[in-house]
C-alpha cells in the first residue's frame, strides 16, 4: 500500500466521519427537541451533557463500524454505501433509544433530562451506547453474506433480545429500578446503565458475523446470548460480596441497600464497570 492509498483512505474515513457526526447532531436535536448549544453552555444542564457524551459514543461505534473493511475499491460505490447504512444507523439509534427509554423509564424521560436530571441522563446514555453496540454489530462494513433484509431481521432481533434480557435482569434488584432514577439516584442510573450496556456488547456480538442462513446464524445468535447469564454471579458475588465485603446472596443484599438507601457513588459505578468488563471479555473471548 503506498501513500497516495493511505492518503485517500484517511481522506475518505475522516470526510465521512464529519459529515455523518454533523447529521448526527441535527437528528439528536430533533428528537430531543432542543437546542444543544443552548442547553450544554448556556445552561450548563448537566444531565444533558452526560445523554449527550452517550450518544456521541454511540454513534462513533456505528461509523466505525459501518467504515470496517476493505470497500470495493470504487469511490461512488462506496460513499454511497456509507452513507445510506451510516445516516440509517444514526437514525436508528435515535429512535430506537428513545422507545427503550420511554419503555424502560418513563414516556416523559427526555424531558427529565430537560430538566436536569443526571440520574435519567445516565440511563439516556448507557440506552445510547447499548443500542448502538447492536446497529453497531448488524451494520459492520467487514461482514460477509448479508443484505439490507438480513441487517434489517438481525438488528429487530437483537433490539428484542436487548430489551427482553434487560428487562428480566432488572428483576434481580429489591428496589424499584424506575422510581430510583425518576427521583434522582445517580448510582441505580449507573447500575441500569452499565447493565445495558454490557447486555448491548454480547447481543451485538451475538448478532455480528458474516450470513450463511437463517437457521445457522440464528442458531449461532441463541448461543451466543447464552453468555448473558455470567452478568448474573458477577452481580451477586463478585461485585456485593468480593468488591463490597457485604457477603454473598442469591436476591437483593447488601449491594441493592448501598445503592437504593444509601446512594453509594462507589457501588453503582464498581457494578457498572464490572458489568461492561465482563461483556468484554466474553465478547474477546468467545
Amino acid at each position: 500500500m503506498n501513500w497516495q492509498t493511505i492518503l485517500q483512505g484517511t481522506l475518505f474515513i475522516g470526510g465521512a466521519t464529519i459529515l455523518l457526526l454533523i447529521a448526527a447532531r441535527f437528528i439528536n436535536q430533533f428528537v430531543m427537541k432542543v437546542h444543544l448549544t443552548e442547553s450544554l453552555v448556556h445552561k450548563d444542564n448537566p444531565a444533558m451533557g452526560v445523554q449527550i457524551a452517550g450518544y456521541v459514543l454511540g454513534i462513533l461505534l456505528i461509523i466505525g463500524s459501518v467504515l470496517a473493511g476493505e470497500g470495493s475499491g470504487v469511490f461512488l460505490k462506496d460513499a454511497l454505501d456509507v452513507a445510506i447504512y451510516g445516516i440509517a444507523g444514526i437514525v436508528i439509534l435515535a429512535l430506537s433509544s428513545s422507545l427503550l427509554l420511554r419503555i424502560f423509564l418513563h414516556a416523559d424521560a427526555y424531558e427529565s433530562v430537560r430538566q436536569g436530571n443526571i440520574a435519567v441522563g445516565i440511563t439516556a446514555a448507557g440506552s445510547y451506547v447499548a443500542t448502538a453496540s447492536v446497529i453497531a454489530a448488524c451494520v459492520s462494513g467487514d461482514a460477509r453474506g448479508g443484505n439490507f433484509l438480513t441487517t434489517f431481521v438481525f438488528l429487530i432481533a437483537g433490539f428484542v433480545a436487548l430489551l427482553v434480557i434487560t428487562y428480566l435482569f432488572r428483576r434481580l434488584t429489591s428496589y424499584d429500578d424506575v422510581q430510583e432514577i425518576l427521583g434522582g439516584n445517580i448510582p441505580a442510573a449507573m447500575s441500569y446503565a452499565g447493565l445495558m450496556i454490557a447486555i448491548g456488547i454480547i447481543v451485538g456480538h451475538a448478532a455480528k458475523g458474516d450470513f450463511v442462513d437463517y437457521v445457522s446464524s440464528f442458531a449461532g445468535f441463541g448461543r451466543a446470548l447464552l453468555a448473558v447469564v455470567a452478568l448474573y454471579p458477577i452481580r451477586q458475588f463478585l461485585v456485593q460480596g468480593l468488591l463490597l465485603g457485604s457477603g454473598f446472596s442469591l436476591y437483593g443484599g447488601g449491594l441493592d441497600n448501598e445503592i437504593s438507601r444509601d446512594r453509594n457513588v462507589n457501588a453503582g459505578i464498581i457494578e457498572a464497570v464490572s458489568y461492561i468488563g465482563a461483556a468484554l471479555l466474553i465478547a474477546r473471548v468467545s
